[in-house]
Protein backbone atom coordinates (compact mmCIF):
# COMPACT_ATOMS: atom_id res chain seq x y z
CA UNK A 1 0.00 0.00 0.00
CA UNK A 2 1.25 3.46 -0.87
CA UNK A 3 -0.24 6.64 0.57
CA UNK A 4 0.48 10.08 -0.84
CA UNK A 5 -1.03 13.55 -1.09
CA UNK A 6 -1.37 16.20 -3.80
CA UNK A 7 1.62 17.93 -2.20
CA UNK A 8 3.80 15.30 -3.88
CA UNK A 9 2.44 15.72 -7.41
CA UNK A 10 5.59 17.52 -8.63
CA UNK A 11 7.75 14.61 -7.46
CA UNK A 12 5.40 12.05 -9.01
CA UNK A 13 5.44 13.94 -12.32
CA UNK A 14 9.23 14.13 -12.27
CA UNK A 15 9.47 10.40 -11.59
CA UNK A 16 7.07 9.76 -14.48
CA UNK A 17 9.31 11.79 -16.80
CA UNK A 18 12.37 9.84 -15.67
CA UNK A 19 10.59 6.53 -16.21
CA UNK A 20 9.52 7.56 -19.70
CA UNK A 21 13.15 8.30 -20.55
CA UNK A 22 14.26 4.94 -19.15
CA UNK A 23 11.59 3.11 -21.16
CA UNK A 24 12.47 4.93 -24.38
CA UNK A 25 16.18 4.22 -23.95
CA UNK A 26 15.54 0.57 -23.10
CA UNK A 27 13.28 0.16 -26.12
CA UNK A 28 16.00 1.61 -28.36
CA UNK A 29 18.50 -0.91 -26.92
CA UNK A 30 16.09 -3.83 -27.22
CA UNK A 31 15.96 -4.41 -23.46
CA UNK A 32 12.51 -5.96 -23.25
CA UNK A 33 12.73 -6.91 -19.57
CA UNK A 34 13.70 -3.38 -18.52
CA UNK A 35 10.85 -1.99 -20.62
CA UNK A 36 8.35 -4.42 -19.10
CA UNK A 37 9.38 -3.71 -15.49
CA UNK A 38 9.36 0.05 -15.91
CA UNK A 39 6.08 0.11 -17.82
CA UNK A 40 4.47 -1.61 -14.83
CA UNK A 41 5.88 1.02 -12.46
CA UNK A 42 4.85 3.74 -14.92
CA UNK A 43 1.28 2.40 -14.96
CA UNK A 44 1.11 2.50 -11.17
CA UNK A 45 2.51 6.01 -11.14
CA UNK A 46 0.01 7.16 -13.77
CA UNK A 47 -2.79 5.84 -11.56
CA UNK A 48 -1.43 7.75 -8.57
CA UNK A 49 -1.12 10.99 -10.55
CA UNK A 50 -4.58 10.62 -12.07
CA UNK A 51 -6.14 9.98 -8.66
CA UNK A 52 -4.43 12.98 -7.08
CA UNK A 53 -5.31 15.27 -9.99
CA UNK A 54 -8.94 14.14 -10.01
CA UNK A 55 -9.55 15.16 -6.41
CA UNK A 56 -6.90 17.61 -5.17
CA UNK A 57 -8.93 18.38 -2.04
CA UNK A 58 -8.76 14.77 -0.92
CA UNK A 59 -6.52 14.61 2.18
CA UNK A 60 -4.66 11.53 0.95
CA UNK A 61 -4.86 9.13 -1.91
CA UNK A 62 -4.09 5.43 -1.63
CA UNK A 63 -2.79 3.44 -4.53
CA UNK A 64 -1.43 -0.06 -4.87
CA UNK A 65 2.16 0.44 -5.92
CA UNK A 66 2.94 -3.26 -6.20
Amino acid sequence: MFITTPDFLPQHREQRQQLLQIVCAAEARGQARVVKMNRQVLGNLEQIITTLEADPDQPEATADAS
